[in-house]
């Protein structure tokens, strides 16, 4: 059996661009952490907001819908959104869900 591994979020931020870059998992029960942290880089008022998902080792539903709900936010309040592509298996869910096709993934954080 695995052992969770609980959600580390470094905040980084230059100019008009917030990086957030997670690790560990992403659930239920850490997805206010998440929630907290795009809270504090938004009152800072970016243009762009990227969060690195590379280091994810688990997401579920929560965490899914969550950038979703972000996505949409970004979209309605003027500011960008861009994904950093999980590796598998935080991946898989974007897949199954079709979500991937519809979320502003990137392969690599913008620069």
């Amino acid at each position: 059996m695995a052992i969770a591994r609980p959600l580390e979020i470094d905040e980084h931020f230059d100019g008009s661009v917030a990086r957030l870059t997670l690790r560990g998992e992403l659930d239920i029960a850490t997805v206010p952490r998440l929630e907290e942290a795009v809270a504090a880089v938004l009152a800072r008022s970016p243009s762009l907001v990227t969060i690195d998902l590379r280091s994810l080792s688990f997401l579920d539903s929560s965490g899914l819908r969550e950038f979703i709900v972000l996505a949409d936010r970004a979209e309605e309040e003027g500011w960008r959104l861009s994904l950093v592509r999980p590796a598998p298996p935080a991946l898989s869910i974007f897949q199954i869900t079709r979500a991937e096709e519809n979320l502003p993934f990137v392969d690599e954080p913008p620069r």
